[in-house]
């Protein structure tokens, strides 16, 4: 099965306002937080923008940067998307 590029659309979106939404809550920069995680901060920038479908890495170094497990990042985009949603057709 091939993933739509509309549903990679929508979960990376969905990453994104996670994220920003953490940045903002613990009241860290961008540079701070891409500092701590070793990526550029127009990467950490862009990823909250939803313009980013990020490595698998990259999400697992963006959860450690909040002292999340990933398994609470995904549930927390997973609530960012509509109910019943899923990445296949």
């Amino acid at each position: 099965m091939q993933v739509s590029q509309t549903k990679k659309k929508e979960f990376s979106q969905a990453f994104g306002r996670v994220i920003a939404k953490l940045r903002a809550q613990t009241k860290r920069s961008a540079r701070s937080v891409a500092y701590d995680i070793n990526i550029s901060k127009t990467t950490l920038l862009i990823a909250e923008s939803g313009e980013l479908d990020p490595q698998i890495s990259t999400f697992i170094k963006i959860a450690e940067a909040y002292y999340l497990k990933p398994e609470t990042v995904m549930q927390m985009i997973y609530e960012e998307l509509p109910e019943n949603w899923s990445i296949l057709e």
